[in-house]
């Protein structure tokens, strides 16, 4: 199987391309999961599950095709676990909504909307808070999302809509306003 992202040409296992999307999987995994500490061989887990199944990539979007594998065997643990999320912040989005503002009272106001907006993503229902962390954390188009999530491209398109309003309401509704970074 040769690299399809490079287009270098190299083997998968030599040039790495596993590895180049790590981070895209840990946080997938942590986001899934919210278990900080099975993280670790969760994504060890997908990566061995995604290496011993390159003969089965027909082409597209590799990110998409690992996504899904991470996605699937994530909810495969979660079912065999049959444990309660653990609720724990969700830095990244977090970070994604952070500004660099100049004084510290900007910056305090900013964290206080910030663990408002990580409240209502743990409110939201699975499919919609995937469908915006695919979109705004990981970038990934609507079609990428559509393979991951075994949903049309137009589907992710109405989905992605209808979970943005639903945040601005949960946001209103808190005092918080929407966040203009999901409109």
């Amino acid at each position: 199987m040769r690299c399809p992202d490079t287009g270098c040409g190299e083997p998968i296992c030599e040039h790495g391309c596993l590895r180049t999307h790590e981070v895209l999987v840990r946080n997938l995994v942590y986001h899934i999961t919210r278990n900080p500490n099975e993280v670790d061989d969760l994504v060890q887990e997908v990566l061995m599950k995604a290496y011993n199944s390159l003969s089965l990539f027909r082409g597209g979007s590799f990110r998409a095709y690992l996504a899904q594998i991470a996605r699937n065997h994530c909810y495969d643990w979660l079912r065999r676990k049959r444990t309660k999320r653990v609720i724990t912040p969700l830095e990244l989005v977090s970070d994604l909504w952070a500004a660099d503002f100049a004084g510290p009272e900007e910056q305090y106001l900013q964290k206080e909307t910030s663990a408002e907006l990580m409240e209502v993503l743990d409110e939201l229902g699975d499919p919609d808070r995937e469908i915006l962390l695919l979109r705004h954390v990981h970038q990934f188009d609507y079609e990428e999302i559509g393979a991951v999530l075994g949903m049309k491209a137009g589907t992710v398109r109405t989905r992605m809509s209808r979970a943005r309003h639903k945040v601005m309401e949960m946001m209103e509704r808190r005092g918080q306003g929407g966040s203009s970074q999901l409109g």
